[in-house]
């Protein structure tokens, strides 16, 4: 098993079995840091997000970060495991000896048990040994903000790892040994106060008091000049301590403050009812004297759990003298991810006086130390928003007399089975409560002078707490709106308060919705209405700007208005989002606002605007050709501006889900060529991630949109790639039927193009099982083809295929020169696609003519690319090659390693031949 040491305490260094391996500087550099500073513990893809980039987002950040963390793994070599994924997060899985960082705390926690033990010389050499582990300021090589906040936390741990070493040498009477250290220590950390409070003590026990005195008095003129502050007041009393030749007191490291948390929120003033509930959670709390208490609130959405919570906690405040603690663990949130229990943990610590620097990096420790603390208090913990008792079970306090209290919409029944939880459920408020709840926003005098509609509000309301607020905080915002008016509003919308329990409803009375509705402009009133027409879970200006038929600047002063007012959210730059429940009232506003046409009239510019869109990307990022039978877009219709293939590559990731879908909604009659068209364009990118069952579902119903208008040129295509999908899954004869029918009707149709393309399905079929000869016999005749039709893109396509296999029989001339056509060729249209394929070829053949260094450079060219535009399937195939060729350099080892990259994907792909391919190698 290879050896591992990594070191943050000075310059990044990592070496495997002694060896340095280079790190690149930059951003994975900086994913390592994090990774190594919560060492052993999950960080989130979004909090390295956040860190890496702060607020300067690139395009599809996740995919830049998971493409980092490959760069890392493949740097770490035999150790790649180490970064683990799991779910949406990362982590490094390193043992307590290999890291400087680990060593050092290891090394901390012998001293302050040998300093428990009293075996003080035994303690300060424990922090002698800790502190050696620094070889000058953390990640001192690096730069950036995370990492600088990294280097502020260590450094900090430092010097006060040494502050607690010095701590132990003036306990052992070591005080004149000390004095030159200290001197040193306090010109380079000159504000520092006890450093200075440790040197006078050396001083003045050491016969030398004036000179303790004088560094009193340099502190104070320097705290004066650079900070504007005078000593503490323990420097102080030292100062006069020395002043009055008192001995001083040698200073023991202090126990961490008993601080006193009061962190609950503010209670609402309006809360109403509840007396049953209340009830309950005091007769818990009475019952749980002498033991540590728990309780959980569970119901839905919007029922008040938090209400109740946070205003019982309150009443019981009194009977907790050490504190209350506070969190929302975020369990429900749809905007933010849930609380990490290790993050919470360390807010609490910090709430309960531990300092940053002596919380643990491992979940575990923290949980030790939280209970450690809390034991011998009395401390109400509320724990709001629960998702799953796996998040709350590390946070509850386990000492006699603490209580804990928990809100979720979820029952928690493993806290109740395992934990002893007691269960508080929570329905809707009774008609009185309910009926009092709105009283007490809009005021009993309004109320008395209608009565007859409050209580229409409040039959409309259902009973829930969240909508009664709302509703009551809009009608006592417009004191001057009749009750009588808003109650027959909500009575003649259908389903106004028709709240799912599984969602967050915060913002879900449709009654609500109207009423900032109403509000908006024209354009922006269109643009809400036509958002719920929208597929996707997002959109930009540009599909706007399509769906409105206007301009995209007339878009985005739409879109600013609806964020304005919180009816739309831009949770991305340039990407608007819409809550689903208010998406659901768009839609109904749609269906009835809008006439037959005008719904007819958007549907086609959007779905327009995606055929549009996917074509530009489809053009950009592979060598598929033109979208045959594509027009210029029509008016109104504002294709997506893609600058690039990187920029295409991020929008067919971003849109894939939606093109999917939006292919299986517009099957109907009149939408045959446009369906037809976006699984043309959709298909060469299906093919680069190996989807095999998207492509038969967009071939599927392209060829049925194909056969409704009769185009047999279309159900050519169509049938060739349904082909595909047959000979994926190993259904040979269904392969030769379905071409057999596409040739029959190429020839039928005389389109030399068509015929071609069933020429070409066969090469690439015959090509994956490696029957070299006959591939090139069929290129050759689709090339011939396709020169025929004019169409040259596809006839290097056809070209390229000739010149692999040719390669691979040997006759090497004329694989060279199909190699330089095609390398022409797309370096002439700025075809990184097809730059990176040619490289492929031109690697081959100079593995083949045994100029292996060319080879792998032309193949590590074609890797860069592929990683760069995110292509797994080639980039996959680009790996096993580097491996063919390491393999023929006698690099076994190396072989293997890029095989295995290559394993994993084709299986991650279901890549079948590939795979069998890759393994035989593996196998040899």
């Amino acid at each position: 098993m290879p050896t591992l040491d990594v070191r943050i305490l000075g310059p990044l260094e990592v070496r495997i079995d002694g060896a340095a391996v280079a790190v690149p500087r930059g951003n994975t550099a900086t994913v390592l840091a994090i990774l190594l500073d919560e060492a052993n513990n999950a960080v989130p893809l979004d909090s390295i997000v956040r860190a890496v980039y702060g607020f300067d987002v690139p395009g599809d950040p996740d995919t830049q970060i998971q493409n980092t963390v490959g760069v890392l793994r493949r740097r770490l070599g035999p150790l790649r495991d180490r970064v683990a994924t799991v779910g949406r997060a990362y982590r490094f899985d390193i043992g307590a000896d290999e890291l400087d960082l680990l060593r050092a705390k290891a090394k901390d926690e012998r001293s302050r048990r040998r300093r428990t033990e009293g075996d003080l010389s035994g303690a300060a050499d424990g922090l002698r040994e800790a502190l050696a582990e620094w070889r000058g300021p953390a990640l001192a090589d690096l730069s950036g903000t995370t990492v600088e906040a990294i280097r502020r936390r260590n450094d900090e741990y430092r010097l006060a790892l040494l502050e607690r070493r010095i701590d132990l040498d003036l306990e052992l009477d070591r005080h004149a040994e000390l004095v030159e250290e200290l001197r040193q220590i306090v010109t380079v950390h000159d504000t520092r106060q006890r450093f200075t409070a440790q040197l006078m003590r050396a001083l003045h026990v050491s016969g030398r008091s004036v000179e303790a005195l004088e560094a009193f008095e340099a502190l104070r003129a320097r705290l004066a000049e650079t900070l504007g502050a005078d000593p503490d007041p323990q420097l102080r009393e030292l100062h006069l301590t020395i002043l009055r030749h008192d001995p001083p007191q040698v200073a023991v490291e202090p126990a961490p403050p008993r601080r006193v948390p009061a962190m609950l929120p503010r209670a609402n003033a309006r809360f109403t009812g509840r007396e049953n509930e209340i009830g309950l959670l005091d007769g818990y709390l009475d019952a749980a004297e002498g033991a540590s208490g728990l309780a959980v609130v569970t119901g839905m959405g919007g029922v008040g759990k938090t209400a109740l919570a946070v205003w019982w906690a309150h009443r019981v405040a009194h009977r907790f003298p050490d504190g209350h603690l506070y969190f929302n663990l975020r369990g429900f949130d749809p905007l933010t991810p849930g609380a990490d229990p290790a993050g919470v943990l360390a807010e609490a610590l910090a709430a309960l006086g531990v300092e940053s620097h002596q919380v643990p990096a491992g979940l575990d420790e923290r949980i030790g130390l939280y209970r450690t603390v809390l034991a011998q208090r009395r401390v109400l913990v509320v724990l709001d928003n629960a998702r799953d008792a796996s998040v709350v079970r590390p946070l509850l306090p386990v000492a006699p007399g603490s209580f804990a209290l928990v809100t979720s919409r979820d029952r928690l029944s493993g806290l109740d089975a395992n934990d002893g939880a007691e269960t508080v459920p929570l329905d809707l408020l009774t008609a009185t409560d309910a009926w009092a709840l709105l009283v007490r926003r809009i005021g009993m005098q309004r109320a008395l002078a209608e009565e007859t509609p409050v209580s229409r509000i409040v039959a409309s309301c259902a009973r829930l707490p969240l909508a009664l607020t709302l509703i009551g905080a809009w009608a006592a915002a417009h004191p001057k709106f009749s009750l009588a008016a808003l109650a027959s509003r909500l009575e003649s919308t259908t389903n106004v308060f028709n709240v799912l329990v599984s969602t967050d409803i915060a913002s879900d009375p449709r009654s609500i919705f109207a009423c900032s509705y109403q509000e908006l402009g024209g354009q922006a009133a269109r643009a809400f209405r036509l958002f719920g027409l929208h597929p996707g879970p997002d959109l930009t200006a540009a599909a706007m700007a399509s769906l409105m038929g206007a301009t995209v600047a007339e878009a985005e002063a739409a879109l600013a208005e609806l964020t304005e007012v919180h009816l739309a959210d831009q949770h991305r730059e340039g990407r608007y989002t819409m809550h689903d429940l208010l998406r659901a009232y768009a839609r109904e506003r749609f269906a009835q606002e809008v006439d037959a046409e005008h719904r007819r009239a958007a549907e086609d510019r959007m779905l327009e605007y995606f055929v549009h869109s996917a074509n530009l990307a489809d053009h950009l990022l592979t060598a598929h050709g033109d979208t045959p039978g594509l027009e210029p877009p029509g008016p109104g219709v504002v294709p997506e501006p893609i600058a690039d293939a990187r920029e295409a590559a991020a929008w067919f990731h971003t849109e894939y889900e939606v093109l999917l879908d939006l292919i299986h909604r517009s099957r109907g009659p009149g939408r045959e060529t446009r369906v037809w068209q976006l699984a043309w364009c959709m298909t060469d990118y299906i093919f680069s991630r190996n989807l095999v069952d998207d492509l038969h579902a967009v071939q599927t119903a392209a060829l049925e949109a194909a056969e409704r208008i009769g185009d047999g040129f279309k159900q050519v295509v169509s049938t060739g790639y349904l082909s595909a999908v047959r000979f994926q899954n190993g259904d040979d004869e269904a392969v030769k039927t379905l071409l057999g029918r596409a040739l029959a009707l190429a020839d039928e149709l005389g389109e030399p193009w068509a015929k071609g393309f069933v020429y070409y399905g066969h090469c690439a079929q015959a090509g994956r099982r490696d029957r070299h000869e006959e591939t090139v016999v069929f290129a050759r005749a689709a090339h011939e083809c396709f020169i025929e039709a004019g169409d040259p893109l596809w006839a290097y396509r056809a070209r390229w295929v000739v010149g692999w296999h040719q390669a691979q029989l040997g006759v090497l001339g004329e694989a060279r020169a199909c190699f330089e056509e095609m390398m022409a060729a797309v370096e002439g249209i700025g075809s990184p696609v097809g730059i990176a394929h040619t490289n492929i070829g031109f690697g081959l053949l100079a593995l083949k003519e045994g100029r292996f260094r060319d080879s792998l450079e032309h193949y590590g060219r074609s890797r860069e690319l592929f990683t760069e535009l995110g292509l797994p399937t080639a980039l996959a195939l680009a790996r096993e090659l580097i491996g063919d060729t390491l393999e023929a350099m006698g690099e076994g080892p190396l072989a293997r390693s890029e095989w295995r990259e290559a394993e994993g994907v084709y299986l991650e792909l279901g890549s079948v031949f590939e795979l069998g391919r890759v393994r035989a190698k593996l196998a040899g």
